[in-house]
């Protein structure tokens, strides 16, 4: 009798054990809750008034509702969590830390500052929540990239105009929020770039914020201080390229300066392309990053391993062939 008790008792715990399994992915990832095997998934947005990084966000939010994403990772459900930092550090902590109250099992994050970032890492490793961080960076803890090589996006720049601009051009360079990685990294790809042109000359280099109008302001102040000296303007995103396009229609003097930026999304920000007084942009498409978050979440739930860092990639574009990447 007390061995068949014993056996009993083994078959149940051994029962057990298996429903417990089941509540989670092959990594242990998704939990069950109401009958459901649900697949919670965090998405904290850096701003959602960024006209860049939001769309980013609703491609995330599609693929991971996409009927093809919940037949590939072969759960009940996908509940996407969002948030807004709205550019506050403070604010992201926040976001971060009610998402993993909330029982998240993986979140991505498009950080507002590297050094704070690191709160945020550090509490989701102290969760055991896995965190990526998407085109931003942490100065510390554990986490994986997705996104794009910000160095490779300045240098693309910085080798067009080494490869195009004539001989002893004035550069103006447009820099980005200081103290952001992608604002450093590029302006280091860039100069590296024209590194091999000594007769290249950089007269002036200020932030234009990553922002429209702060970039018209400080090229309506170079043309001042400047005037027709000025061969080229780059610019590190395409908010502030067209922005500095703006200030130098106003000048009459879009066919003198070169300009150079980015297109992000391949609609308003490509219209200088289109019209011709862009001459070159690298093309990082920034709603692919979202998908590829969404696509990196489900191999995650699948137990794949994944690379430390994911890129999309970037692409050289002019007015003569625009419409190889995006619509005319």
């Amino acid at each position: 009798m007390k061995r068949i008790n014993g056996l009993f008792w083994l078959v149940v715990g051994l029962i057990s054990i298996g429903l417990l399994a089941g509540c989670k992915g092959k990594d242990g990832g998704a939990g069950k809750k109401s009958g459901e095997y649900l697949y919670r998934v965090g998405f904290v947005n850096i701003a959602d008034r960024d006209p860049v990084c939001y769309p980013s966000m609703l491609k995330f939010i599609d693929r991971m509702k996409s009927d093809e994403l919940l037949k590939k990772v072969g759960v009940d459900k996908i509940e996407v969590l969002t948030a807004d930092s709205d550019l506050n550090i403070e604010r992201q902590a926040t976001n971060v830390e009610t998402m993993l109250t909330n029982g998240i099992d993986i979140i991505f994050i498009i950080g507002v500052d590297t050094e704070g970032n690191t709160a945020s890492v550090e509490q989701c490793n102290a969760a055991g929540v896995p965190v990526f961080m998407v085109g931003t960076e942490a100065s510390g803890g554990e986490w994986k990239f997705v996104g794009f090589n910000e160095t490779e996006l300045g240098r693309k720049q910085g080798d067009w105009c080494a490869a195009n601009l004539p001989q002893n051009t004035n550069i103006c360079y447009l820099q980005g929020v200081p103290g952001r990685e992608a604002t450093l990294f590029r302006e280091e790809g860039f100069r590296a770039g024209i590194g091999g042109r000594p007769d290249l000359k950089v007269i002036s280099a200020q932030t234009g914020m990553f922002e429209v109008a702060r970039a018209m302001q400080v090229t309506e102040d170079w043309i001042q201080a400047y005037g027709k000296t000025i061969g080229a303007i780059v610019a590190a995103d395409g908010q502030m390229i067209t922005g500095a396009i703006e200030a130098l229609k106003s000048a009459n003097m879009t066919n003198d300066v070169t300009t150079c930026g980015v297109i992000s999304l391949g609609t308003w920000d490509a219209d200088a392309i289109r019209e011709g007084v862009e001459d070159y942009a690298v093309f990082v498409f920034w709603p692919s990053i979202g998908t590829l978050c969404a696509d990196i979440a489900a191999e995650y739930y699948l137990g794949n391993e994944i690379a430390q860092s994911t890129y999309i990639d970037l692409f050289d574009v002019t007015p003569t062939n625009y419409t190889q990447y995006m619509d005319k």
